[in-house]
């Protein structure tokens, strides 16, 4: 473990942090640039793509840290165990901590790490059995951050985006967009504060979350407009649906099964009549899934970096040659790594500021 200074003394100035949602990041570029090899067949595409999207945020803003969450071998267990259909299409096994896992996929994101460390950029992954996700990482940072802190999100889990605020904005890394609240609805259809609202009730199929049987997210913004509008709670929700059901019978007409269905709390998931209080523990991110340990693990990673006298570019240069990324980065008209000498110079800076 890195040695750091015990006490983080941090200015009145707004200042902005970059969270990064390691998983997420490495897909996008693994998946995307498939064909990237060196000349000695070892794949790349992975690891170029990672650090060139994180050089391309740091020319964009000035983020004075930059933590990358990763997930670990039991990450989901915690909700694995609340719902023991989670992520259940992903080949997982909570109890071993197992996950089939391409060699290519996993000697990439060792190469990465290994970059991260020499760049001065925050890495937290839980490593133990107790499974708390990247997710739950960056969640609990945005709930604990300073109150003069600005928070960017990188990642493409649209699950994140009930962490948007008028202090924390997302880029979606595979749309290459800023997403904010001035602009939600430029992106999604309903309204910002109801994003968990509706995975609670409608499921989430990219994590086998089962919701409300015949309810997607159409259903509920046709038969609830006004989850379009404002915020709208749950109990709203089933108190309207019986008002539509009664005004349908008045007229004579047949009720609708998506509305008895909501009603009911009818699912064809394990969740059975359970299902509300259940999605709500494993989708809402106002409540994240980290034990003490995490959060004592998060706060320390907050301090000051220390031990920096060996790390930096030089070595960062030396791995791109070993790794040959120096033939990716030719095309790049200024120094690629000087967004990360700058960041470099900031972490630096913090632990002078510290020491004196």
């Amino acid at each position: 473990m890195v040695k750091r200074p015990k006490k983080y003394g941090i200015s009145l100035e707004t200042r902005n942090t970059l969270l990064v949602d390691g998983n997420a990041l490495f897909k996008l570029g693994f998946f995307g640039a498939k064909g990237m090899y060196t000349k000695n067949g070892e794949h790349i595409g992975g690891l170029f793509v990672f650090i060139t999207i994180l050089r391309k945020l740091l020319q964009e803003e000035l983020y004075h840290r930059v933590f990358v969450f990763w997930d670990g071998k039991f990450s989901g267990k915690k909700r694995w165990q609340l719902y023991k259909d989670y992520k259940s299409d992903r080949g997982k096994d909570f109890i071993n901590g197992t996950h089939p896992i391409d060699i290519e996929e996993k000697t990439e994101m060792f190469l990465i790490r290994q970059y991260l460390e020499e760049l001065c950029i925050r890495q937290l992954v839980d490593n133990t059995d107790t499974g708390v996700e990247a997710d739950d990482f960056i969640a609990e940072y945005c709930k604990t951050k300073n109150s003069n802190e600005k928070i960017t999100i990188c990642t493409s889990d649209r699950d994140l985006s009930q962490l948007i605020n008028d202090e924390v904005r997302i880029y979606f890394c595979d749309k290459k967009e800023y997403v904010t609240l001035s602009n939600y609805q430029t992106f999604f259809k309903h309204h910002q504060n109801n994003s968990k609202l509706i995975k609670i009730i409608g499921g989430d199929s990219s994590d086998s979350i089962k919701g409300i049987e015949g309810v997607k997210e159409t259903t509920l913004l046709k038969y609830f407009p006004e989850l379009k509008e404002r915020k709208v709670t749950l109990t709203e929700i089933i108190a309207s649906a019986k008002r539509q059901q009664i005004e349908r019978i008045s007229l004579k007409k047949k009720p609708l099964k998506a509305l008895t269905n909501i009603i009911e709390s009818n699912t064809t998931g394990i969740q059975g009549k359970n299902i509300y209080k259940i999605n709500k523990m494993i989708i809402d991110l106002s409540n994240p899934l980290v034990d003490k340990k995490h959060k004592d693990l998060l706060e320390y990673h907050k301090n000051p970096m220390g031990d920096m006298e060996e790390r930096g570019i030089k070595n960062v240069y030396f791995f791109m040659k070993r790794d040959g990324i120096d033939k990716q980065i030719e095309s790049f008209s200024t120094n690629y790594l000087m967004p990360f000498k700058k960041l470099i110079e900031r972490e630096k800076k913090e632990v002078s500021l510290i020491n004196k």
